[in-house]
């Protein structure tokens, strides 16, 4: 009676963290109350408030002990089952963690993405740019809450340090994620056999570009807000479900509210909602769109199971509402001057994403993938059924064609920034769980495949050399277009080198004077950025231009370095000989920077040598880096490579 009271006692608990979200919500309500009351985030400021940083630290071992407990109390309840089952205790907690170690090994031993000058640089940035701000507001993206927590558990260390605990803290994220479609296809119904094949096809395939989605936003608020999204999209279908189980033994429906649960029926869900929205809107805005669209998905299978014409009802309230738009809603003039006649937008006013020749169609084809054609083929036959997965995959794009939608989301997107930002559109597509369809429809296979397996001895389990199989043939599909293909990127390991490990492994700490001031360092102009996003804040900028030649960048820094100004600091030099990659192969695919980039960023190094002696740099003494001072003793520097 004891053990068994004890396990109740500690329920809630474990829904707390089984949740893989509701631990955020204290770092949010923190976070939020510092912005508000403008308190410190860093120690040193002389405030009585303990900084934010230092309340993070708490709560860290606070989730620590309280995870401890809780996965203690699970595995207590484990053994508890398992004896009932007759199976072993151990056993069964290895056959539960051992998919999800394996999946974490996945994330882990490519590491966190950071090929040099992809976007995760500047999420690294972001990170360490906490380390010289005062107040939450003083960030310059302080609306993206999830940076704070990341520097909280990296802003400890610095350079090549910070990157090995890096890959810890990008793992943990990735997975935390991947919990989160697992619970979404459990609670649509799938087996959990048939959710682990999805977590794991998802964690291959989905991406944008040749991209993964894991490893080029595996560090960014992005993924904080697509794991808010999931979880929202996942509570509602679970709410609709229970409602409709709860009126399965009632007569006919009458009046459609009963379709949707009464707020009255349950504070938590409603509660667990709010606190999800203000989630995902303090990490990033283009997961509330996302969010939408699963939800509209939901509403729309609970509609149609309620009643079968409400398709109908569906089908002339969008045809109705487009035509309202296109004839009266006002419309900003960029969508008629510019993203009908580029192909963005289609004749009748919506995206058009169904031509792969036009530029919209492309753009789809870099979140969906040839794979993901399949998969939404899939999701049409499920919709023959009204199966939810059918919607969940198809409503994306369904809602993306209307004109009711595609109007006043391009207008938005040309009206709060440059005209091209209506390449955005396509991360609306994020939303499509990708492979779930599939996997929707091999279910029965895979459950029984399982269950055979389990009860026949010494036959072959013909769902391992399925699951070979399809490695295989992903492995084949080029990443390239038209295909964008992500399982490449996914299990990719970039060089060091085009990693800059050359230049961030230059420094050990920062480089500072006596009494602890950072030394004013000045790079070659591509590589400021690189030290700027690993912590280094006192840089001098040289003019920089990414993709432009190399003469135009080392000419720039060897006219700045007569300047006045640099006094007093230090000159680096990145050596040529430590590149040993000639072109960056995800460069080359995706056409995000020119192959050669990193190249431009090591060269013209003799020339800028030279060029440092010549106004009167002298070069620090070996064993140091390759470090130019100018008027300014080398004992007086600390914190170097020596």
């Amino acid at each position: 009676m004891n053990f068994r009271f004890q396990i109740l006692d500690f329920r809630f608990l474990r829904r707390y963290f089984s949740s893989g979200w509701a631990f955020f919500m204290p770092y949010l309500f923190f976070y939020l109350l510092y912005y508000w009351r403008k308190w410190p985030v860093n120690p040193g400021a002389g405030s009585h408030v303990p900084p934010l940083l230092h309340v993070y630290w708490a709560l860290h071992v606070i989730n620590l002990i309280l995870g401890i407990i809780a996965l203690r109390s699970w595995m207590r309840h484990s053994q508890l089952s398992a004896l009932s089952s007759q199976l072993s205790a151990f056993s069964l907690q290895f056959s539960a963690f051992l998919p999800w170690l394996l999946l974490a090994l996945i994330f882990y031993i490519p590491g966190a993405y950071l090929e040099w000058p992809s976007d995760p640089w500047e999420h690294l940035r972001r990170i360490n740019e906490w380390d010289g701000c005062q107040v939450v507001g003083n960030h310059s993206t302080w609306l993206k809450s999830s940076y704070f927590l990341a520097y909280s558990l990296l802003g400890w260390a610095f350079g090549l340090r910070q990157l090995f605990w890096l890959d810890f803290y990008y793992t943990g994220i990735c997975l935390l994620l991947c919990w989160q479609y697992y619970r979404l296809a459990r609670a649509i119904g799938l087996g959990e056999r048939a959710s682990l094949v999805f977590v794991i096809l998802q964690a291959l395939l989905f991406g944008n570009n040749i991209f993964s989605f894991y490893r080029y936003y595996g560090i960014s608020s992005s993924i904080y807000a697509q794991l808010g999204a999931v979880a929202l999209t996942r509570l509602v279908i679970e709410v609709m479900s229970r409602k409709s189980e709860d009126s399965s033994h009632k007569t006919k429906f009458r009046f459609p509210l009963s379709v949707f649960p009464r707020l009255s029926s349950g504070l938590w869900p409603l509660a667990s909602g709010l606190c999800l929205t203000l989630f995902i809107a303090f990490n990033h805005g283009q997961a509330i769109g996302i969010a939408a669209l699963g939800l509209t998905a939901v509403a729309t299978w609970r509609l149609i199971a309620w009643r079968r014409s409400a398709s109908w009802v569906l089908l002339a309230a969008a045809i109705l509402l487009s035509f309202a738009t296109i004839r009266w809603y006002p419309r900003h003039p960029a969508i008629d001057q510019m993203y009908r006649p580029q192909g963005y937008l289609n004749a009748w006013y919506g995206f058009n994403i169904f031509s792969f020749s036009s530029p919209a169609g492309d753009r789809m084809l870099q979140i969906i993938g040839s794979l993901g054609l399949v998969n939404l083929a899939a999701g049409l036959l499920l919709l023959r059924r009204n199966h939810l997965v059918g919607w969940l995959t198809i409503m994306p794009v369904i809602v993306l064609c209307l004109p009711c939608v595609a109007i006043p989301f391009a207008g938005l997107l040309a009206q709060h920034g440059p005209e091209v930002n209506i390449i955005l559109f396509q991360r609306m597509l994020f939303a499509i769980p990708i492979g779930l369809a599939m996997v929707c429809l091999g279910a029965r296979i895979i459950e029984c495949q399982a269950e055979k397996s389990s009860r026949a001895s010494g036959r072959p389990f013909s769902a391992f050399a399925l699951a070979i199989g399809g490695l295989l043939f992903l492995a084949t599909v080029s990443p390239g277009q038209p295909h964008y293909n992500h399982f490449w990127h996914a299990l990719a390991q970039t060089p060091d080198d085009l990693r800059m490990h050359g230049v961030i492994g230059s420094f050990k700490t920062r480089p500072t004077q006596p009494d602890g001031k950072e030394i004013e360092l000045v790079p070659t102009a591509n590589v400021s950025p690189t030290l700027q996003a690993v912590g280094i804040q006192s840089i001098i900028y040289v003019s920089r231009s990414i993709g432009a030649p190399i003469a135009d960048s080392a000419n720039r820094t060897i006219e700045a370095l007569a300047n006045p100004r640099y006094r007093g600091s230090l000159l680096y030099l990145p050596g040529a000989r430590e590149l040993y990659t000639a072109t960056s192969l995800a460069g080359q695919l995706s056409g995000h920077w020119p192959p050669q980039q990193v190249a431009s960023d090591y060269a013209a190094g003799p020339e800028l040598a030279a060029a440092a002696l010549n106004e009167s740099w002298t070069k620090l003494p070996e064993p140091c880096i390759t470090l130019y001072t100018w008027d300014q003793s080398p004992q007086e520097i600390e914190g170097l490579d020596r």
